[in-house]
């Protein structure tokens, strides 16, 4: 953290200790505990849902021809360039 991030952080985290300090003071502290837990559950069970339905990195679809022929590299320069050439060829 940089030198005047510091000192910022400090004053956050010590409003956040004297709030807690007043709530547990008042009696409130209980219904605070119970809506972060209850807060932190809704967030795990999203996350977990989330990364559920992302799509498998096993099931992408393959490169396309010139970017494996780039990619291996006992070919030779041409052959990477012909393939590219070949494939600009075929789109147009």
């Amino acid at each position: 953290m940089t030198g005047p991030g510091r000192p910022a952080m400090f004053v956050v985290v010590a409003w956040l200790l004297a709030a807690v300090v007043l709530l547990a003071a008042q009696g409130v502290l209980l219904y605070v505990e119970v809506t972060g837990v209850a807060t932190l559950v809704w967030l795990g069970l999203r996350a977990l849902v989330r990364q559920q339905r992302a799509p498998s990195m096993l099931e992408r679809p393959p490169l396309p021809e010139r970017y494996r022929v780039a990619d291996d590299l006992r070919r030779p320069l041409d052959d990477v360039v012909a393939v590219a050439e070949q494939e600009a060829e075929s789109r147009s």
